[in-house]
């Protein structure tokens, strides 16, 4: 696919993720106090240079999901969107291989890519994640991504990023997408395609998808600030929602609920993956020449 569009694509899918609402999240209607809503537009923007130098390559991952982290990092005070940016190269890199849009297809060159990943890739994103600075609990298992000797652990046991993200799967959704085949974000696609059809209201499908499959799939990022049965307890309000039809009123009740106690209860993650879901959206609308959306 044209490199060009495969920008596009991920720049166009992280102005729709932000803007559209997402309870518990930096949306068009709130900010964090450390984190504002036009920096994620700005960021999401700023590194789509590398995502289409990305497109054009099959080597090199690390590298180029490093220099999108410091591409976003200069238009925003503190990590906008490290997960987004782990998901949407692999896509860009898939991308650039196919001819046109085959999902199937798509996420068999993806696996491919990040299953031939190298120490040298493990290196440039320890690297990436220190420039970002997200949220992180030191590690269960595995070098700490924190400070040079982890770093040393990485070159001494010959990790490669895959491997890397084999072993934080366990505590981390968008490392599970790596080594999972990035299933929940093709689910993500594939629910984004049936509210979208449902309703022609892509902020709306965009707001079902992601309390979709926060209902199924609890948020590591409110497990690592809390601890898993907060991340569950969660994900069961998500589920009445979606039982009960997607009210309005629940959905802002939700967001208020999650709003409570700052960004603690944030649904980082799944945002992030549903930003990956967009990307993949919008790579089928463009291929097929259907790019206005309502």
């Amino acid at each position: 696919m044209d490199p060009w569009d495969i920008m596009k694509s991920s720049q166009i899918a992280c102005a729709l993720e932000v803007s559209s609402f997402k309870p518990g999240n930096v949306h068009r209607y709130r900010d964090f106090s450390d984190i504002k809503y036009h920096h994620f537009i700005a960021s999401g923007i700023a590194f789509g240079d590398v995502v289409y130098r990305a497109a054009q390559d099959r080597r090199n991952i690390g590298r180029y999901i490093k220099m999108a982290v410091i591409q976003s990092r200069r238009w925003s005070p503190s990590n906008a969107n490290l997960g987004i940016i782990l998901l949407h190269i692999p896509i860009a890199m898939g991308a650039g291989v196919i001819d046109s849009f085959d999902s199937e297809r798509l996420r068999g060159e993806m696996v491919e890519i990040v299953r031939g990943t190298t120490v040298e890739d493990s290196l440039d994103v320890y690297d990436a994640i220190n420039i970002a600075m997200p949220y992180l609990n030191p590690p269960e298992r595995g070098p700490d991504v924190k400070g040079e000797e982890g770093k040393k652990r990485l070159i001494e046991e010959n990790l490669t990023l895959y491997e890397v993200f084999r072993i934080s799967s366990q505590w981390d959704n968008i490392a599970r997408e790596w080594v999972e085949g990035f299933k929940i974000s093709f689910e993500g696609y594939n629910l984004l395609k049936h509210y979208y059809e449902e309703e022609r209201d892509i902020n709306w499908a965009v707001t079902r998808t992601y309390i979709h499959l926060l209902s199924k799939y609890p948020d590591t990022l409110i497990a690592r600030k809390n601890n898993l049965e907060v991340a569950r307890e969660v994900s069961r309000v998500a589920r009445g929602i979606m039982e009960r039809g997607f009210k309005k009123e629940d959905i802002e009740r939700f967001d208020v609920y999650l709003s409570r106690d700052g960004n603690r209860l944030n649904p980082g993650t799944t945002a992030d993956i549903v930003a990956a879901s967009l990307m993949i959206f919008l790579l089928e609308r463009i291929d097929r020449g259907d790019t206005i959306l309502w």
